[in-house]
């Protein structure tokens, strides 16, 4: 019994150095990622995983991070995981949804970012992202049904006012667009003085 007992304490004690290891690499990563250092971020984010493999957090963040590298195949792989672990995971599905757009693959993007938006509506990001492939997919009606969701979610977005600009100048209404792309300018302007006024402190 007392040897069993050990032998518990021994697996307990490696699986906990185990964790705070794949952890430390996860933070490392962050940092390097959040230094736009992507390649050194992609290592420890792959060291995370191999030492921990149900680290979802680890393999979304190794996702954007091949994103950012244009490893598209990777990033699907990557974000494919983060479902099986988290099968309701919205970022999952909206990470997944984007590089399937990005690799032009827009049916297989849709499905995706219908999934995440119904597993998450109130994120302004995920209508956006769907905006953008329905214009895409030449679905105009449903690119601007998603425009005007996520300007209601997020009304100070400047995003969605220079993508329904782009909608509007391509259909040649030149008077909307224009008025969009003020919209978009002043918000963007202010959003861009409080990162800067965050970065500071």
């Amino acid at each position: 019994m007392k040897k069993l007992l050990l032998t518990l304490a021994a697996l307990v004690a490696f699986s906990t150095a185990v964790f705070a290891n794949s952890v430390s690499d996860y933070n490392a990563g962050k940092k390097a990622f959040e230094e736009k250092n992507y390649q050194s971020a992609l290592e420890y984010y792959q060291k995370a995983v191999s030492e921990n493999s149900k680290y979802a957090d680890a393999y979304y963040a190794k996702g954007e991070t091949e994103m950012e590298l244009q490893k598209y195949d990777d990033a699907v792989k990557s974000f494919t995981k983060v479902i099986e672990l988290k099968p309701e995971s919205a970022c999952g599905y909206y990470g997944r949804g984007a590089a399937y757009a990005t690799k032009t693959d827009y049916k297989a993007a849709i499905k995706d970012l219908d999934k995440a938006i119904s597993i998450d509506p109130k994120d302004f990001e995920k209508y956006e992202a769907r905006a953008m492939v329905n214009y895409e997919l030449k679905n105009k009606d449903a690119a601007y049904a998603d425009i005007e969701s996520a300007i209601k979610i997020s009304p100070e977005e400047p995003g969605p006012y220079m993508l329904r600009g782009l909608l509007k100048l391509s259909e040649l209404k030149f008077g909307a667009a224009y008025k969009d792309y003020r919209t978009f300018k002043k918000y963007d302007k202010k959003k861009t003085k409080a990162e800067k006024k965050a970065a500071k402190k």
